[in-house]
């Protein structure tokens, strides 16, 4: 894959998606596509076409036999399969079934309990001081702590030592490579060197998981713990349609992709809602005093807010896109925040707007669609619905309280890194 296959193109845009213009403008980046007519990018940076038209992207996603994800979502080529949004049909149709079972409603909703008991200890410890950093303190600890109460193991070392820190510095790390080209992601990782603390991070979450997964297969195996004791057990004992069972290395694959997948986007999502209310005129008081609005407050932001900029796909044949020739194994990526920016699809789109039809808002692709529908996405609502319904009745008055701090650590993805806000403790 050392050949460019991509080049400029004559009306598309040009852009530079790992660029500090982009990662601060991105959305007039976005409206400028669309209001050009040409919704289509080539990047300056990297050998990849984008695509931001809401129709464009759902053609692209509903031709399963042209444009797969085998290569993975990343914009390096995979060299080995990876787990879901990395294998296509039927490798993918064989986890998607497991997974399946291990993400089922009821398994979610057994987790409300705890997820309200969790927020509640959060507001507890930081309620007196009036004030707080909402996305270190909850936006990032809610999803990393379901995600653990599901995959069966504690967030706290054995001398209650929180493992957070680390991991999210491994989830940094190694997503914030995502947008690099093929060998400058080998360079960037390998000029960070081993003794990097995002790659120490990196490796000793892999190392909690390998021991994790060792754990589970001997308490399986003496009786102590059994099949639907957290989903690793289920991984283990879960066999697919043929009856063939997921290998240890796909179960390892899972795990890294469940926690990283399942928290930083979730995380996005949690601290860019509070945002979005605190700063659109009447939002906070509106759903404040009818809690009926949290869905759509939750569809609107996922809508303006993406967590996720957009993933890959790669065509198996010669193709087309926008009336440019692409050769086989191009890279394209699916701008999953541009798309929701189309106004074919939304009107007034860079408007936040709690009166939208909440139907049409879901048909935001911020979960992806068809295939590779993000499985976890029941699961994130559910978190943003608890979230909500914890804090705005207990932080009275919340306002923003300092200067509200973007992410640009990880250009794949757009959110928050600091978000201080206040409240009235009387």
């Amino acid at each position: 894959m050392t050949n460019p296959k991509t080049h400029p193109v004559e009306g598309w845009a040009e852009v530079d998606f790992n660029s500090e213009p982009f990662l601060t403008d991105f959305k007039k980046v976005y409206e400028g596509m669309h209001a050009s007519g040409c919704p289509y990018a080539h990047s300056t940076s990297g050998d990849h076409y984008a695509v931001a038209s809401h129709s464009e992207i759902m053609s692209i996603l509903k031709g399963y036999d042209v444009w797969k994800s085998k290569y993975g979502p990343a914009l390096s080529y995979l060299e080995t399969p990876g787990v879901l949004v990395s294998v296509d049909p039927p490798e993918h149709t064989f986890e998607v079934r497991i997974v399946a079972d291990c993400f089922s409603k009821e398994i979610f909703e057994s987790l409300i309990p705890d997820m309200e008991a969790f927020m509640q200890a959060r507001l507890d410890e930081v309620f007196e001081q009036g004030e707080m950093d909402l996305h270190d303190a909850i936006s990032v600890t809610l999803p990393l702590f379901v995600i653990h109460k599901l995959l069966g193991f504690p967030l706290e070392d054995e001398d209650g030592t929180s493992r957070i820190p680390w991991i999210r510095e491994g989830i940094i790390t190694m997503v914030g490579t995502m947008l690099d080209p093929e060998g400058d992601r080998a360079d960037a990782l390998a000029q960070l060197g081993p003794d990097h603390t995002g790659v120490q991070a990196a490796m000793r979450t892999q190392q909690m998981y390998a021991e994790h997964l060792a754990e589970c297969k001997a308490k399986l195996a003496s009786g102590e713990w059994q099949n639907d004791t957290n989903i690793v057990c289920r991984f283990l004992t879960t066999p697919g349609p043929d009856g063939t069972m997921l290998t240890e290395d796909k179960i390892m694959g899972f795990m890294n992709f469940l926690e990283t997948a399942g928290s930083a986007t979730t995380t996005i999502m949690l601290s860019n809602i509070i945002y979005r209310l605190l700063t659109e005129p009447g939002a906070y008081e509106r759903v404040c005093a009818d809690p009926d609005l949290i869905p759509i407050a939750i569809e609107e932001t996922l809508r303006l807010d993406s967590p996720v900029q957009g993933l890959f796909r790669t065509n198996d044949t010669e193709v087309e896109i926008g009336g440019c020739p692409l050769d086989v194994d191009t890279k394209v990526m699916l701008l999953w925040a541009g798309a929701n920016l189309d106004p074919e699809v939304y009107e007034d789109p860079m408007t936040f707007n709690l009166d939208r039809d909440l139907a049409k808002v879901r048909r935001h692709l911020s979960f992806g669609y068809g295939t590779h529908f993000c499985r976890g996405a029941p699961l994130a609502r559910l978190e943003g619905e608890i979230f909500l319904k914890a804090i705005l009745p207990r932080l009275k008055n919340l306002r923003l309280n300092g200067e509200v701090q973007m992410e640009k650590r990880i250009p794949v993805l757009q959110g928050i890194r600091s978000l201080p806000v206040a409240w009235d403790t009387d």
